[in-house]
């Protein structure tokens, strides 16, 4: 692989958006590389041990029947895992919606298999360092990796670095946190623990298992055993491994995570914190006596930095009313989830009371995502596949999981291909044509 590579397409990022963009487009003829920073694909699925996949389960409102709003690339994500045994569904109890949990170990190998059996040329250990754009193009990227300084060339670009950082090298105008004061959700450590009695635990389902739990964490710090400020209860997801359970109950504050000095102090604050809980639900908890901490993430959890100013920016309004556009191109039923950026608790319900959310957060339908949300103000040849898309502060709160970008990357690629055969730039790409190839997204639902 030289500096004069010809590639159609440079994908930037190796995350669920990422993959499904450089997999959709290989898949349409285009000659793809793919730069990733780490040495394994999925990003926050797999690096940053996110869990479970969530905005493609939906309850149909109209029927009350339930079932999947994204086909595709993400489809063939869980198909492959499912065949492994590496992915299940579960429910969050009585009433409640489900979730697609998975084993991070398999789907580092799913990944790898999608991209090769996609013929995508992929490079690991590659961090982005700068880009060359004039003219609104984008015309190179140089990238840091194990050799030295690496420059490539391609006619269109994408952005899933989730970040940005591609868009904010090439000078596209950006928003980062909420309006008031700038200030990111916060971001989580997770964790995974092996060893619980989980038959006993789980007796009564997850639901009941989560409150049992929260009554002896609040306990521990009223009493002192225990100093964890940010909650009041320990979320916990089923997970398919015997014995396992993955764990998003770590919360650190700060700035936006957009330099190393405070990714460095964030990453430390949240693996004491993980040490911490993992420390104490051994000593108190009955099931978990003979427990043991059996992994935590390579990279703290980031649930927000930067949002790109596009063609079109959604809105609270677009996801509470369920939108839809002629140039929808992914969809998702996930609600507004809002992290306290400022501290404990969440703004889409009571503090410390996941599920209880208030009216203005909860979608009434599922709602799409138009294409030109992915199409950068001042850029003609690149689009942003990933949680920076354009965006409000509210609006992103939903966007942002992993399924529902898996979606965003697939129509990415496709819009990639689509410019190749007909000579255009991603900028020209019209929407509702990229909106045609994804057919299903037209198709009623059948439950």
């Amino acid at each position: 692989m030289t500096a004069n590579d010809a590639h159609d397409l440079l994908v930037v990022g190796a995350g669920p958006a990422g993959v499904a963009a450089a997999a959709a487009a290989a898949r349409g003829g285009c000659r793809v590389l793919l730069l990733e920073r780490y040495g394994v694909a999925g990003g926050m699925a797999t690096a940053g041990l996110v869990n479970p996949f969530l905005g493609n389960y939906y309850r149909n409102p109209k029927t009350g029947g339930e079932g999947d709003l994204i086909e595709g690339v993400f489809a063939d994500v869980l198909a492959r895992l499912r065949a492994r045994g590496a992915s299940e569904r579960y429910s969050f109890g009585p009433g409640g919606s489900f979730y697609d949990a998975f084993d991070e170990a398999a789907l580092r190998v799913v990944y790898d298999e999608m991209l090769g059996d996609a013929g995508v040329d992929v490079l690991f250990h590659a961090w982005l360092a700068d880009a060359r754009a004039a003219g609104g193009r984008v015309e190179s990227v140089r990238v840091m990796t194990k050799g030295g300084m690496r420059t490539f060339r391609a006619a269109q670009f994408i952005d899933s670095t989730g970040d940005a950082d591609l868009a904010a090298a090439c000078g596209v105008p950006c928003d980062v946190g909420r309006d008031e004061d700038g200030l990111c959700q916060p971001c989580s450590m997770m964790f995974n623990m092996g060893g619980i009695d989980k038959p006993a635990l789980l007796a009564g389902g997850l639901r009941e298992a989560r409150r049992r739990v929260a009554e002896r964490f609040r306990a521990a710090k009223s009493a002192g055993r225990l100093d964890h400020p940010l909650f009041d209860w320990v979320a916990f997801y089923e997970y398919p491994r015997p014995g396992g359970l993955h764990f998003n109950a770590t919360r650190v504050l700060g700035r936006p995570l957009l330099d190393s000095e405070e990714l460095s102090r964030v990453e430390r604050e949240g693996r004491r914190q993980a040490d911490v809980l993992s420390t104490w639900l051994r000593r108190d908890v009955p099931e978990f006596e003979h427990a043991y901490l059996e992994s935590v993430a390579a990279q703290i959890g980031v649930r927000e930095t930067r949002r790109v100013r596009g063609r079109y920016r959604m809105t609270r309004e677009d996801v509470v009313d369920g939108a839809r556009f002629d140039d929808g191109i992914a969809r998702s039923g996930y609600f507004i989830d809002i992290h306290n950026p400022a501290g404990a608790g969440g703004l889409h319900g009571k503090p410390g009371s996941p599920g209880q959310r208030k009216d203005g957060f909860t979608p009434k339908r599922y709602y799409e995502i138009p294409f030109r949300c992915l199409q950068p103000e001042g850029v003609d040849n690149l689009l942003v596949a990933c949680r920076a898309l354009s965006t409000t502060f509210a609006a992103h709160a939903a966007t942002r999981v992993m399924a529902t970008m898996h979606a965003v990357g697939e129509a990415a690629g496709r819009a990639a291909a689509l410019a190749k055969r007909d000579g255009l730039t991603l900028g020209d790409v019209n929407g509702a044509d990229v909106r045609r190839e994804l057919e299903y997204l037209d198709r009623p639902l059948t439950f």
